[in-house]
């Protein structure tokens, strides 16, 4: 009989956020790791957004419209499945709420943008903080071919310089973030990244303990 993996050890950590660039793997990690944990999941939802595929045809027009849809969204989702659960002892969610002030910052500008602050402090408040956030890192060339491979027909054409902005946005947010220890996971190390290794790599990641800020881990499996 094929022997089965072992399940995760028992950790500290009860609320683990997987974030990244569009198309690092943050859904699937976040599935995988539910498993091992028996855990809640939280996972966003990009299908039911009217505007997103419009945005990536006009960002410019569609950017106010998709940000304030997912700012709604985030906020509804999170503060109905945060509140904690008896039955089960950890949540995993494949996005923080700060996602959306990371991504206004690169789409809006001028008044939009300062309307939108206005109200994601509002809510960002209420919202609460992750145990620990995990940062996918990896090459904006393997984070291109991912989206590729994935096929969604809207993002086909989406440009390397966007998902620079990105990842820039990400990592001045990260940098600044005090309340929760950070660990951003460098991937691009990993030859041969596999979502087994990866998941075998977070593993090694929630069984120590990190500081709050950024941490950086660059082990290999």
């Amino acid at each position: 009989m094929k022997e089965q993996p072992s399940k995760m050890a028992e950790i500290d950590y009860q609320h683990i956020t997987i974030e990244g660039n569009i198309g690092a793997g943050k859904t699937s990690l976040a599935n995988a790791l539910t498993d091992e944990l028996d855990a809640r999941l939280i996972l966003e939802s990009f299908d039911n957004n009217p505007f997103l595929e419009l945005f990536y045809k006009d960002r410019k027009r569609y950017a106010f419209q998709v940000e304030m849809f997912f700012l709604a969204e985030r906020y509804h989702q999170l503060s109905k499945n945060l509140l904690g659960d008896i039955f089960q002892r950890y949540t995993v969610s494949d996005y923080l709420f700060a996602k959306s002030a990371i991504f206004s910052g690169i789409n809006l500008d001028g008044a939009e943008h300062e309307l939108f602050l206005n109200l994601y402090r509002i809510m960002e408040r209420f919202m609460p903080r992750p145990d620990i956030l995990i940062y996918l890192h990896l090459p904006i060339d393997i984070i291109g071919a991912q989206i590729k491979k994935r096929g969604r027909s809207y993002e086909q054409d989406i440009p390397t310089a966007y998902l620079a902005e990105v990842e820039a946005g990400y990592m001045s947010y990260l940098k600044e973030e005090q309340r929760f220890p950070v660990v951003i996971v460098e991937e691009q190390h990993f030859i041969d990244r596999q979502l087994s290794s990866t998941l075998k790599t977070v593993r090694t990641i929630l069984e120590r303990e990190w500081p709050n800020g950024v941490s950086y881990y660059a082990g290999k499996n």
